[in-house]
């Protein structure tokens, strides 16, 4: 006589899949990681806002930690897994002449209220100084040569040294939501490869993306289509000499939390279109004066679809407001 075993396990595997397969087409898509400072800590002066930072820094450059007067007893610095002594309430570290990337470990100490200890971690990356271009390349990288900086802007001088990319290094986290890898020049080449890139911009990035996801867009960060441009690829693409990318202070990102390689339908009108790089443009064109960050004032670009990518906004730190391109006009 049969049995009902075989069909009963049947259904309780289907019914299984059928159940995996809504929850996961259902499942909300990852957010940004929030990941603030919970201490206040500075590089050479530069306030660092995340628990992951990352800072350029050239050949034998003397690197500073400070924090406020009140906290430095409490805190413990560590590179590269070693101790780093303080000196008057301050901790000194000089760069070495090789490029590289060295982990810090920034440690504020317990005190009676607060149990455990808190960190914030950063990636000093020491450069390759930009002397060191021999007829336009850079270890066999091709850089090509630097327009004068325009209209004599310190904002515009060309990087004084590049960040040494390799496949080692080329998926470090730099900020909490962003690689290095996402910056890297389009243009072909094997690595080592050289990259500028401003702490200022993913700053910006960081805080937008967060923004974004107060709004109910929940992405874990953003697609940068175009980070760093070397001035050979540049002007290969025929934009201007003075783009803010070659400066290592520009993006032009979108949000693509599909995999689609357009931008999402943000708007939620049921459409891809023109209109949801409008909407990531409006946000980010009010940005720096909504959240009270004039050191991250810049440059809002809007961009339409073309036969080779989609619609995507472009953001800068040029130091000065600059918008373009918005549709509808």
């Amino acid at each position: 006589m049969p049995t009902d075993r075989p069909p009963l396990r049947f259904l309780l595997l289907t019914l299984l899949l059928c159940l995996a397969q809504i929850f996961t087409c259902g499942a909300k898509a990852e957010s940004a990681r929030v990941a603030p400072a919970m201490f206040p800590l500075s590089i050479n002066g530069r306030s660092l806002h995340y628990a992951i930072n990352f800072e350029p820094v050239m050949p034998g450059e003397q690197v500073v930690f400070a924090t406020a007067s009140h906290l430095a007893p409490r805190l413990a610095v560590q590179i590269d897994g070693n101790n780093l002594a303080p000196r008057d309430g301050q901790y000194i570290w000089r760069a070495p002449q090789n490029p590289g990337v060295h982990k810090v470990d920034v440690h504020l100490r317990a005190d009676a209220a607060v149990t455990g200890y808190q960190t914030i971690n950063v990636q000093l990356l020491v450069m390759v100084p930009a002397k060191r271009i021999s007829n336009g390349y850079l270890n066999g990288y091709r850089i090509g040569p630097y327009p004068p900086a325009l209209n004599n802007l310190s904002s515009y001088q060309a990087p004084e040294g590049f960040i040494e990319v390799t496949v080692k290094n080329q998926n470090l986290r730099i900020s909490p939501n962003f690689t290095l890898s996402q910056f890297l020049c389009k243009q072909k080449g094997s690595f080592p490869k050289y990259v500028a890139l401003k702490p200022a911009l993913l700053n910006k990035l960081e805080e937008l993306l967060l923004d974004v996801n107060a709004r109910g867009i929940s992405t874990p960060t953003f697609v940068v289509m175009s980070g760093y441009r070397t001035p050979y690829y540049n002007r290969a693409i025929k934009n201007v000499p003075n783009s803010y990318h070659i400066y290592g202070g520009a993006a032009d990102i979108y949000i693509d939390v599909d995999g689609d390689g357009l931008m999402d339908d943000i708007n939620r009108d049921g459409k891809l279109d023109q209109a949801d790089a409008a909407l990531l443009y409006e946000w980010a064109d009010s940005f720096a004066t909504r959240h009270n960050r004039p050191d991250l004032i810049g440059g809002v670009g809007e961009y339409t679809s073309t036969s080779a990518h989609g619609p995507f906004i472009h953001i800068d730190v040029r130091g000065a407001p600059a918008r373009w391109g918005h549709w509808p006009p």
